[in-house]
Parts: structure tokens; C-alpha cells; sequence
């Protein structure tokens, strides 16, 4: 009977051990991490750029003035 309860008691603690929350932020309120973002490639601006345009967003004049600055800054 004595190791059928401790056996009880340790899966317990186990189990609940994935139920505990920390919080480790300095006011006491959860924050995320900040995780920098992936600046796009060229070819993804692109891309983008021609969706607007499909999509009706931009006009041909404003894809080609865009198309032609994103293109700038590779050279």
C-alpha cells in the first residue's frame, strides 16, 4: 500500500510538473520576445509589387516607378 501511494504522488508531481508557468519578465506581465524579422529578397518585393498592380492597388506607371527603385538598390 506504501509504494502504490508513492508511486501515485511522484506520477503526480510528474504530470503537473508540465502544467507550472513561469514568468520571467521584470513587471510581472507575460511578454514575448522580440525576434527580429527577415528583411525580403528582391525577387519576393517582386512578386509583391505585381500583386499590387494585379489586384488593382497600383497603377502600371507606379509598378514601374516601384519596380525600377527596388531594382536601384541591388546596384
Amino acid at each position: 500500500m506504501k509504494h502504490t501511494s508513492l508511486m501515485i504522488v511522484l506520477l503526480s508531481a510528474i504530470t503537473l510538473s508540465g502544467c507550472i508557468y513561469v514568468n520571467d519578465s521584470e513587471d510581472g506581465r507575460h511578454s514575448r520576445r522580440s525576434v527580429p524579422y527577415a528583411q525580403p529578397t528582391v525577387g519576393q518585393e517582386l512578386l509583391d509589387l505585381d500583386q499590387a498592380r494585379g489586384s488593382g492597388v497600383i497603377n502600371n506607371i507606379e509598378y514601374e516607378q516601384a519596380k525600377e527603385a527596388i531594382l536601384a538598390e541591388i546596384n
